[in-house]
């Protein structure tokens, strides 16, 4: 990028880097007006949780072993070739 200049009108419009300051306020701007009204977010954590029913479909994850690791594919040799 630093020896990069935009040749075309497009390419320096899309420039993300050089509008981030502005980017950055129009979206602080746009996220106050969703949380006009809406309680403080410690408010909303304090709140108490519904319980689950006996029948929910929810489920409470059950915790993983600190050993465990996710099975890998291991690739399978190509016996096609000179196998007769």
């Amino acid at each position: 990028m630093l020896a990069h200049v935009p040749k075309g009108k497009v390419e320096g419009a899309y420039n993300r880097a050089a509008y981030m300051p502005r980017r950055r306020e129009l979206a602080q701007i746009w996220a106050d007006m969703l949380c006009d009204g809406l309680s403080a977010p410690f408010l909303l954590v304090q709140r108490p949780v519904h319980p689950m029913a006996a029948r929910s479909r929810r489920f409470n994850p059950v915790a993983v072993n600190g050993e465990f690791r996710f099975p890998t594919r291991r690739a399978k040799a190509n016996n096609s070739i000179g196998a007769n």
